[in-house]
Formats: structure tokens, C-alpha cells, sequence
């Protein structure tokens, strides 16, 4: 092996560590947030407020940050370092002014904002969301300049730090939970503030590469323009899945109280695992999907998607197998403390299993976006991701009076499912049929090692081993686990599966 190869490897490791670690420490800040809130209106509000930063103003800057890497790039391998320092400069400068303003008349109208946001809230505390929705409000800005200037880093290898930068993030608001408790408004403030943080963390590295800043606004700057035009599409394209959930957590306002803040903590476990294989995978794959789109090779881009869904396949079947037999036990075990209580646990159960059936459809948004923006065509994932949301938006209005916290829930999986065969079918026209009969075989394979998890499972049933208590089912969950990998080990399914990947690369 090579030390190119030797380094990337190690960096790989690396950086998963990093992403490993951020995220376990983005739990831990929820988990402690639930102990201390529980599920009440408060955690609706916070939790309804948060969802634009959180999931809207992160997307818009993975949007942008997506489209700057390239162009960066460019600048770095064909211009001079005055003109790369004129283009991130007036990058900066313009998002920094758009922002502003928004963020300018977020603030006029949080009014009308946080009843769009929120349009069931009750009187009494809609002051209080109109409050914190201006103290969060210019989250937009720091966003978008830190997703922004991790793409820098990115590009210059910084991948560890870039990777870190929501550490710092995490552990103020851990630490102004403990201090301030549930005092709400400040936790606004420091939600604000750490966003901020994240972008000024990385600035010492951006002056370390030599770049320097003026305030200079060029709008006709060709690679700006066409990034600003391309940006639309790539976010609605991309933001399927965290469109779905900003509007189920407005819709279940109009439900009891916690409903919302259940969503929350339902979604956000379901993100944090899954996201773990799915975000990883995309990331990985994408380098070479991109070598592949570029040379017209078409062939190696359909045995490269089989292969990925099927570790995918592999991996995430016992994932929701086990979510459906211990959903309530996980719940309770990850978040049943302080102000979360049983009642709380029975809510965010329900959301977290509904929202567990939609890992197929988050894998296919995350994998064929990447294979549509690999071959330059951003607006077909856009138009289908828009008919997905009107759909949603039809579900939601139908289901949240009739199915409550369930329905609202299991709408978000069918809508992606739904998006996940239609853009299928249109890869299929695009790059013909990457799914086919060594996919049926494949999964006929897992039958056997599915088999042998279930056939723990329910025994563990009838025969306790742990008797009971809130810990009991984590032996046969890790024995079924267990059995799982070493019959599709012996049957060398394993084997096949990463072998072929070993060919692909």
C-alpha cells in the first residue's frame, strides 16, 4: 500500500472518529435537555424554534458550501492567491449582506414568522416564541458562514477540525443546561451564540492559509452568480427529509402538549443513528461517483450502486428490526429521567418507530442526490423533492387530527419511500437498471441471518435472561446482533459484499 493511500485511510479513520464523537456528544446534549424539560410546551417551543437552524439554516449551508468547494478549487489551481482571496472575500461579503437582511426582517416579522412556525400555540406562551424566535433568528448568518468556511477548510485538508467544530458547540449547551437549567431564553441565547462559535473557530485557520478579507461586493462575478442560482435547487433537492420534520413539529402544535418536543426527540435519535451509515456512505462514494459521471462510465456508477445498497441493506434491516421489538425500551433507556417521564417515553417511542421506517427513503435521498449532482443535474431531485413536500403537506393536514403523533410520523417514511422509487426510476432512464437480480439474490441471502436474529429475539421472549427492568433487553438485542453477523459471516455474505466493494475501488 502506498502512503497516499496509507494517509487517506488514516484520515478516513480519523475524521469518522471525529464525526463519531460530535455526534455521541450532540446526544448527550439531548438526552440532558430531555431530563431537564421532559416533554412540555416549553420543549415544543424550543424544539419548533430550533428546527430553522437546526435543519433549514444547516441545509442552506451544506447548499452553499457544496457549491463553493468546486469553484474554490478552481481558484486555488488556476488563478492567483489575490484573485482566490477577491472571490472568498466577495463570497463572504454577499452572504454576509443577503443574510443580514433576512435575518433583519426575521426579526420585524417574528410575529407572523412564529405563527407560521407554530400555528397552534395558545396565547399565553406565544409571546415567549415570538421572543425566542428573534434571538434565534440570526442563526441564518452564522450558519451559512460556518458551513461555509468548514468547505475551506475542507479543501485546504483540514478535515479534522472542520469535522469538530460542533464539539464546542455541544458542550456550551450542555454546561448552560446545568448552570441555568430550565431557563429557556437564555438557552436561545446560547443556542445563537454557539453557531458564532463555530465560524470563529475555524477564522485562525482561513488567516493561517494566507487569506485575507475586504468587504468588496462584486455581483457580477461569474462563479458567485452561479452559485447563487444553483443554490435553490441543491437545498430543496437536498432537504427533503428535514422539510418533512420542521413541518410535522408545526402540525403537532395544534396536538397536546409535547407532541412537538416528542417529534424532536423521536427524529433526532433516528437522525443520529442512522445518519452514522447513511451520511458516511454517501460521503465515501462520492469521489468516485464523480470520477465515474465524468467519464461517461456507466457501467462501474451501476455496480457501484448496487454494492452500496446493498452494505446498506445489510447493515439498516436489523436496525429496524430491532427498532420495532425494542423501541419503547430504548426510549426509556436513552431518555426516561428527570422531567421525561413514562408518558414521555410512550410519545417519543411511537415517533421514533414511525420515523425509523423512513431509513430506506433517507438512504436513497442521500445516494441518488449525490449520483444527479455527480452528472451536473440539480433540478430533477429539486422538482421531485417539491411534489414530495405538497404530498406531505396533504398527509400531515389529513393525519395529525385522526392518527396523532403515528400518523405524523409514518407520513414523513411514505412520503420518502415515494421519493425513493420515483427518483429510482428516473436513475433507471438515466443510467439503466442498477438494481437486478444479484439484488434479489442478495436478499434472499439475509433471510437466514434474519431468521436467526428473530429466533433470539422471541426467545428472549418466552425465556428472560436478565428478568426485568429497563435493562433487560439489552442481552438478547446484542446477542441477536451477534447472531446476525456470524451466520451471514459463515454464509459469506460479508465476505462477497466487501470483496466486490475491494474490485469497485
Amino acid at each position: 500500500m502506498n502512503k497516499g493511500t496509507q494517509k487517506t485511510g488514516k484520515t478516513f479513520i480519523g475524521v469518522s472518529i471525529v464525526i463519531f464523537m460530535s455526534k455521541m456528544l450532540g446526544f448527550c446534549r439531548d438526552i440532558v435537555f430531555a431530563s431537564i424539560f421532559g416533554t412540555t410546551i416549553l420543549t415544543d417551543l424550543y424544539q419548533l424554534i430550533f428546527s430553522f437552524p437546526g435543519y433549514l439554516f444547516a441545509s442552506i449551508g451544506t447548499a452553499l458550501s457544496s457549491v463553493n468547494i468546486p469553484d474554490l478549487t478552481y481558484y486555488i489551481n488556476s488563478k492567483t492567491r489575490e484573485e482566490r482571496n477577491l472571490y472568498l472575500s466577495n463570497l463572504f461579503a454577499q452572504i454576509t449582506l443577503w443574510a443580514t437582511l433576512l435575518c433583519l426582517l426575521g426579526i420585524v416579522f417574528a410575529p407572523a414568522l412564529t405563527r407560521v412556525i407554530a400555528p397552534g400555540l395558545s396565547d399565553q406562551v406565544f409571546g415567549l416564541g415570538v421572543l425566542l424566535t428573534r434571538i434565534m433568528i440570526p442563526t441564518l448568518l452564522f450558519v451559512s458562514l460556518t458551513y461555509v468556511a468548514a468547505g475551506v477548510l475542507q479543501v485546504h485538508s483540514y478535515f479534522m477540525l472542520s469535522s469538530s467544530i460542533s464539539i464546542p458547540f455541544n458542550i456550551l449547551v450542555i454546561g448552560s443546561l446545568l448552570i441555568k437549567g430550565d431557563d429557556i431564553v437564555f438557552l436561545g441565547y446560547v443556542t445563537t451564540l454557539g453557531w458564532l462559535l463555530q465560524f470563529l473557530i475555524q477564522v485562525p485557520v482561513l488567516f493561517k492559509e494566507k487569506y485575507r478579507f475586504f468587504f468588496r461586493l462584486d455581483f457580477k462575478n461569474e462563479h458567485t452568480v452561479l452559485m447563487f442560482k444553483q443554490l435553490m435547487p441543491i437545498l430543496l433537492g437536498n432537504s427533503l427529509l428535514q422539510l418533512c420534520l420542521i413541518i410535522d413539529r408545526s402540525f403537532a402544535t395544534h396536538l397536546e402538549e409535547g407532541t412537538t418536543a416528542a417529534l424532536g426527540f423521536g427524529s433526532n435519535l433516528f437522525v443520529t443513528v442512522t445518519s452514522i451509515f447513511i451520511v458516511a456512505m454517501s460521503t465515501v462514494v462520492f469521489p468516485r461517483l464523480s470520477q465515474y459521471c465524468l467519464d461517461g462510465d456507466k457501467e462501474r456508477i451501476r455496480s457501484l450502486l448496487n454494492n452500496i445498497f446493498k452494505i446498506l441493506l445489510f447493515i439498516l434491516l436489523p436496525y429496524l428490526i430491532l427498532v420495532i421489538v425494542y423501541n419503547q425500551e430504548i426510549i426509556a433507556l436513552v431518555y426516561e429521567r428527570g422531567a421525561f417521564t413514562s408518558q414521555s417515553t410512550n410519545m417519543t417511542a411511537l415517533a421514533f418507530l414511525g420515523y425509523s421506517f423512513a431509513v430506506v427513503g433517507y438512504a436513497c435521498q442521500e445516494i441518488f442526490n449525490r449520483v444527479y449532482y455527480a452528472l451536473k443535474k440539480f433540478k430533477i431531485p429539486m422538482m421531485v423533492s417539491m411534489l414530495c413536500i405538497v404530498l406531505k403537506l396533504f398527509l400531515d393536514f389529513w393525519l395529525f387530527r385522526t392518527s396523532g403523533i403515528i400518523g405524523i410520523s409514518v407520513s414523513t417514511a411514505v412520503c420518502l419511500f415515494i421519493y425513493a422509487i420515483i427518483m429510482a426510476l428516473l436513475l433507471r432512464r438515466e443510467i439503466g437498471n442498477f438494481l437486478n437480480r444479484s439484488s434479489v439474490t442478495f436478499l434472499l441471502q439475509l433471510i437466514l441471518p434474519t431468521a436467526g436474529m428473530l429466533a433470539v429475539i422471541l426467545g428472549s421472549r418466552y425465556f428472560p435472561l436478565l428478568g426485568e427492568g429497563k435493562l433487560f433487553f439489552l442481552l438478547p438485542l446484542a446477542l441477536s446482533g451477534c447472531v446476525y453477523l456470524l451466520i451471514a459471516y459463515f454464509s459469506n455474505i460479508i465476505t462477497n459484499i466487501f470483496l466486490k466493494e475491494a474490485r469497485e475501488s
